[in-house]
């Protein structure tokens, strides 16, 4: 009895472990806070949340800040971002992709939710953001980029949190049983 129970908590804990694996397709949005696209931009994502696949998720960057304004540029350089595009906002940038500007419409939010779910499940799709900020980082010390996540679906979240209660409460009772004397 006590083999088959060790047996069940150990498959029960790798099952619940690989849960946690969390792949998110990252949507970088580059904002100003005088920007009236971007504003009108945030404002329809936030109000269709609903219709955003949860593999996906937007992080937005205001590049008034100084730290912002450098990764943005870095981004501008790495992806060769046509001169006349160099300083405009919105900018948005899916893995080695960039879009420049963006109005609060279905068309537009659309698009930008299409070209983000190509790279669900797809070994094409790189962190680009995510790199250029390690560089940097390399570059010029400990530089903190103030990102905000705008939308993510918190899912996988709950169900790590619930694994490791589910676990907890396994030991427990292995606990409870393996100290009974038999």
């Amino acid at each position: 009895m006590k083999k088959i129970l060790i047996l069940f908590m150990a498959l029960l804990t790798l099952t619940l472990t690989g849960c946690q694996k969390e792949d998110h397709v990252k949507v970088y949005f580059f904002r100003s806070a005088t920007c009236p696209h971007c504003e009108s931009s945030i404002e329809y994502i936030n109000s269709h949340k609903g219709e955003i696949p949860k593999e996906i998720e937007i992080i937005t960057y205001e590049v008034s800040t100084a730290s912002n304004n450098e990764l943005h540029n870095a981004l501008v350089e790495k992806l060769n971002v046509e001169e006349e595009y160099k300083d405009s906002v919105p900018f948005i940038v899916i893995s080695d992709e960039y879009q420049v500007g963006m109005d609060g419409n279905a068309t537009d939010f659309n698009n930008l939710i299409t070209k983000a779910k190509k790279y669900i499940d797809n070994d094409d799709y790189k962190d680009t953001v995510a790199e250029t900020i390690k560089e940097l980082q390399k570059e010029t010390g400990n530089i903190k980029f103030q990102g905000s996540t705008l939308y993510k679906d918190n899912t996988i979240a709950t169900n790590i949190v619930l694994g490791v209660f589910g676990i907890i409460i396994i030991g427990f009772i292995g606990l409870i049983v393996f100290s009974r004397k038999n």
